[in-house]
């Protein structure tokens, strides 16, 4: 007598379901959350020989925050108008102004002439608000400064500023620069100077180096600027001792 074919199991599901196309195993998890957490995997084997180390520059890529703002950018719309008051709240260095022609270079499709309307706008809006700041034309170029009857209060915080000690790896970096200049990124290295982009970073936001490209197109170089002339009390570069002259 024939037996009847047991009944087709449940189909299980969730964490009891079976993985699919063979799943990962607990190995291969590790690892995986090791990457994901910078650090070495415990389980794995020490290899015989350690693998090549790709340095991967962390700073944000402007372009892609443009292109696909989130659900929280709402309420303020990247657009040109938007992107030219965050120029001209951060400013370039010793509050020198930015001209039509540098903002237009930053933005697509945009003409210099458009930027100098923006600019009229925002101007016009930030009045309309009694905001305490103002978008003023000076020289060949716009800032965003303080309206006079408050820039006394930028005064006292100036003079208040709490002073940043240089650490060794910034000190080395800003002689690099100061005695090479101009110094592409991949050129330190050649120079016996190990420079973490975040240092570069950090140098070039406290206004001690600039980064700027060549008119010919080339690699973006660095440069040291009226700043650290001002910070290390020279007039100009020709007053640096030379590099293999002793402290005085």
């Amino acid at each position: 007598m024939s037996q009847k074919p047991s009944p087709p199991a449940a189909a299980q599901t969730g964490f009891d379901a079976p993985p699919a196309d063979g799943g990962l195993s607990i190995d291969r998890l590790a690892q995986a959350f090791a990457a994901m957490m910078g650090t070495a995997d415990p389980y794995s084997e020490p290899a015989a020989e350690a693998e090549s180390v790709v340095r991967v520059d962390a700073s944000p890529d402007l372009d892609e925050a443009f292109a696909s703002p989130t659900e929280d950018d709402a309420t303020c719309r990247v657009s040109p108008l938007t992107i030219l008051e965050a120029l001209l709240f951060v400013g370039l260095p010793g509050g020198r102004p930015i001209t039509s022609r540098k903002v237009a270079g930053l933005m697509r499709s945009v003409r210099p002439q458009e930027v100098d309307e923006l600019a009229g706008e925002l101007r016009r809006q930030y009045l309309a608000n009694n905001c305490p700041y103002e978008v003023a034309a000076v020289q060949d170029g716009w800032v965003m400064r303080l309206r006079p009857e408050y820039r006394q209060f930028g005064t006292i915080v100036e003079s208040r500023t709490r002073q940043v000690k240089l650490d060794a790896e910034s000190l080395e970096v800003l002689a690099a620069v100061a005695w090479n200049q101009p110094v592409a990124r991949d050129a330190f290295v050649e120079l016996g100077c190990d420079a973490r982009p975040s240092t570069l970073r950090a140098l070039v936001r406290r206004g001690l180096l600039e980064l700027t490209r060549p008119d010919d197109g080339g690699e973006p170089c660095y440069h040291t600027t009226a700043k650290f002339l001002e910070v290390f009390k020279v007039s100009s570069l020709a007053e640096l001792p030379a590099p293999n002259e002793p402290p005085r």
